[in-house]
């Protein structure tokens, strides 16, 4: 069922309870979004898209209610191959991470078990926090916004693909800094890896999290990681007269004393 809120969860009012153009509510959230990986594959026909759905709409919920969150007391929107969850505010904002990932990761694994091909379920998940905007519409705002950006980050995709695993989480810088840094237990703030977030209009830092992985081997670091290219060497100067192509020429009898720089240097003797 779709809670639109109350003053209890610290969630804004039901969208209906206000008339059409009246006043907009925002407010400081915890959000999550969640997106299916490859939901518009060719082998995923209509059918099987209705099929990863119902699959999706019974993870997702069913990792909440083995959390202290609880579904129906969170507020969400269908996003068409995701959705977009805010998280009450009377919640710990690190359960997000733990457990509800470990949840999530457990659930699409089990279902994975008896899905083959394009039925099964791969999911990845973002996390940041700020001010959120509802109307009758739904949920807007930058910071929503900014958690859809986040999802469909190349280096999240790649953190996936790479892993072979069910789930990859990318965390927002914010999230991470004010919540994840900070974590004690079970939470390893090192198994979380910072990548570059370029989409759209959109440049920042997000840390990624790959659960029941040691999130962070070299390769998969060096996957979500930008390309870099080396600078391309200074070109060698151009001989001039009198001096040779390269290296080092001795004229007439020579002592030199000390290190000798190698390049085009020419040291002259008295012959």
């Amino acid at each position: 069922m779709n809670i639109f809120g109350d003053a209890a969860h610290g969630l804004p009012d039901r969208p209906g309870e206000r008339a059409a153009g009246g006043p907009r509510r925002s407010q400081h959230c915890v959000l999550l979004a969640v997106d299916v990986a490859a939901f518009t594959d060719p082998a995923r026909t209509d059918r099987v898209q209705l099929a990863i759905r119902e699959a999706l709409y019974d993870v997702v919920p069913g990792a909440f209610d083995d959390c202290p969150l609880g579904w129906d007391g969170c507020l969400h929107e269908d996003r068409g191959d995701g959705m977009l969850v805010v998280i009450p505010a009377r919640m710990p904002t690190i359960t997000v991470v733990d457990p509800l990932l470990d949840r999530l990761a457990e659930r699409l694994r089990r279902h994975n078990r008896s899905a083959s091909g394009p039925h099964a379920v791969r999911l990845r998940a973002a996390a940041h926090i700020g001010e959120v905007h509802h109307d009758a519409h739904g949920l807007a705002g930058t910071a929503v916004n900014h958690l859809f950006r986040l999802l469909d980050a190349p280096a999240l995709k790649r953190a996936l693909d790479d892993s072979g695993g069910e789930l990859a989480f990318i965390a927002s810088d914010y999230f991470y800094d004010s919540v994840v840094r900070h974590a004690e237990g079970t939470v390893d703030p090192a198994a979380f890896w910072p990548v570059t977030v370029e989409v759209k209009q959109t440049r920042a830092r997000g840390w990624v999290h790959l659960p029941h992985s040691p999130a962070g081997t070299p390769a998969l670091r060096e996957a979500a990681a930008p390309t870099r290219t080396a600078p391309p060497a200074p070109p060698a100067p151009a001989p001039g007269p009198g001096r040779p192509a390269g290296g080092i020429a001795f004229f007439g009898n020579v002592t030199v004393h000390g290190d000798v720089v190698a390049g085009d240097k020419i040291v002259r003797g008295d012959g």
